[in-house]
């Protein structure tokens, strides 16, 4: 502790911290940079964190930002991506429900993260780098200085003693959930998204296909890799889901491997109360999850936590005056889809680029500002992903589009935007992103009210269907696959642009979907609460009669889109109540502008 003053002094040492610290040392080499993290080397593998999965753009920032991809292939499971089995398991056997995922193993990748292992290792690389790791220490208090001075940070023994003051050129909380500067500050604001969740730690692999009889050939012969437990595996139903995530043993002989286990609710169809203990969270799953929970009931648990109404905003998490909010410490949206981790690449970045300024010289206050305006706009719309979603959740027919469309706003702009570095863009140039992004906002608000609409009324059971998400080739997987692609700026704006033609189109087969699936009366009650009369683009008559024809006459005249849509969830069935779908069309969307 020879040394008092650092230019930044980050308050938390766990992925958010640690990857920052890395990030700084190698973005910004000549700041000094000191992290206070209450828990001393050595961690215990499987540490009981939340975030062990990550998605593209978060291991995209491990791997080629912070230079980890080697140490995640060599250490941690290679991700098999988002797998999921809608409707329900009280009634429906595994192999009878839908099933929704990757053909094969990722080629843009993703991980399975052992958190203990990983943030040891970033502690060895960032002490190797300079970095000052004050470790066993909690920070009691922050005096913020509103000039040009020096913030002051009051750090003490976790486990008792005397108290000293550190002085900081830039304050970054990365405390989690004991959130120091948002509480301090006053900054918590709601998010409008009332979920809850409780998960543990067993040893050992979990395998989902232990859960199938060996007599369901077929089912088995979908994987003949044996690669569907590296997936993050979700297990849905109204308004829950229930997650498996494997971790992987260390290099070590004696190391052993584990399997987190976690069950997510929403308020107002299952209370925080039913899962709030394990013995209630398993009896939460012999009743909603019971071939889950004949699997996990007698498996001894590591540990157990239970984090009531997780989601929370934040009313700022950048500052000219020299702070920041980095990971659950300024806002959280949900697990679901794993974007925590994303936000943390993201406010990581910001902040490296805040510090750049300050210490560089240029307009810290505009890009602060900027800075905000964009993260909490991306928090707002990635929240519409989660906040209506329970009914979704249930529904084997509403599922695989969510799951379709939520990929496409994903890998065409929140990636892209993140792959190419744009947020590095001088205000003029960042300025058209920013108009694609209210443009996607847009899209994003009126696909998720239909796809909300769309499972309250629909009443289909799972089929055991296949769905394969991205099927490669396609257009879908046109959009994963080309992440990796290098792009000048000009490119990547006129690609989204591009493919923004193409998510509208998508979206409106969804919603010729959606109302096909339902009665006349329901259709036009979908289309009144889903608020079609805001679409400017509707599905067109020509479109619409194609579906009287059948076999290759109608595939021949439909859109690559609507081919892909077809091939990937199958042909949509008229509800038997309905006489003309272009009449009905017309009907739906006559009722929704008569609304409006």
């Amino acid at each position: 502790m020879s040394v008092d003053r650092y230019d930044v002094v980050i308050m938390g040492g766990g992925l958010a911290g640690l990857s920052l610290a890395r990030q700084l040392r190698q973005e910004v080499p000549e700041a000094t940079v000191a992290v206070v993290e209450r828990l001393r080397r050595p961690l215990p593998v499987a540490t009981h964190k939340v975030g062990e999965s990550s998605v593209e753009l978060s291991a995209h920032y491990l791997g080629v930002f912070l230079g980890l991809g080697d140490y995640l292939r060599e250490q941690h499971y290679l991700k098999n991506g988002l797998r999921f089995f809608p409707g329900g398991g009280n009634t429906h056997a595994l192999e009878d429900r839908n099933e929704i995922g990757p053909p094969e193993r990722a080629r843009v990748p993703s991980f399975q993260v052992d958190r203990g292992r990983l943030e040891g290792h970033l502690r060895e690389l960032n002490e190797a780098d300079g970095v000052t790791l004050i470790e066993g220490h909690v920070v009691k208090d922050v005096e913020l200085c509103e000039g040009d001075g020096d913030h002051v940070v009051h750090v003490a023994p976790r486990e008792g003693g005397e108290v000293f003051s550190m002085r900081a050129g830039w304050v970054v909380d990365a405390s989690g959930r004991r959130a120091l500067l948002r509480t301090k500050l006053g900054l918590t604001r709601p998010a409008n998204h009332l979920a809850n969740a409780a998960w543990w730690r067993v040893e050992g692999m979990v395998d989902v296909a232990d859960m199938v009889p060996k007599s369901s050939k077929a089912w088995h012969a979908r994987d003949p890799e044996h690669i569907r437990w590296l997936s993050t595996v979700h297990f849905t139903g109204e308004g829950y889901w229930v997650w498996y995530i494997p971790l992987a043993p260390g290099p070590g002989p004696d190391d052993k491997a584990y399997t987190s286990i976690g069950v997510v609710v929403y308020d107002d169809v299952h209370s925080f109360d039913s899962i709030r203990t394990r013995d209630r969270a398993l009896a939460w799953m012999e009743r909603h999850e019971p071939q889950c929970y004949a699997q996990v009931k007698d498996l001894p648990a590591l540990d157990f936590l239970t984090i009531k109404h997780y989601s929370h905003g934040c009313a700022r998490c950048f500052s000219p005056q020299r702070w920041s909010l980095v990971g659950d410490a300024g806002l959280f949206p949900d697990p679901l889809y794993s974007p925590g981790s994303d936000f943390i690449a993201f406010a990581n970045s910001f902040t490296t680029e805040l510090i750049k300024v300050q210490l560089r010289g240029g307009d810290l206050v505009g890009l602060a500002d900027r800075y905000e305006r964009f993260y909490q706009r991306a928090f707002e719309v990635i929240l519409e992903n989660y906040r209506t979603a329970a009914p979704v959740l249930g529904s084997p027919s509403v599922l695989g589009p969510k799951l379709y469309w939520d990929d496409i706003l994903y890998w065409i702009f929140v990636c892209r935007y993140f792959f190419n570095r744009l947020y590095r863009l001088p205000d003029e140039e960042h300025a058209r992103f920013d108009r694609l992004g209210e443009e996607i906002a847009v899209l994003q608000t009126r696909a998720q009210k239909l796809l909300t609409e769309w499972a309250r009324r629909v009443d289909e059971p799972p089929k055991g269907a296949n769905i394969i998400l991205p099927r490669i080739p396609s257009i879908l997987a046109e959009m994963y696959l080309s992440l990796v692609d290098e792009m000048t700026v000009d490119e990547v704006a006129q690609y989204m642009k591009d493919k923004m033609v193409e998510a509208i189109e998508a979206l409106n087969e969804f919603a010729l979907r959606a109302v096909a699936s339902v009665s006349p009366q329901q259709a036009c009650e979908l289309a009144q609460a889903a608020e079609l009369s805001s679409w400017p683009h509707r599905p067109s008559p020509e479109r619409v009669a194609l579906e009287a024809l059948r076999g290759g006459k109608r595939r021949q005249k439909l859109s690559p889109i609507a081919r892909e849509i077809d091939r990937t969830f199958g042909r949509q069935e008229q509800h038997p109540e309905i006489e003309s779908l272009v009449d009905l069309i017309d009907r739906a969307f006559a009722a929704a502008d008569e609304v409006a």
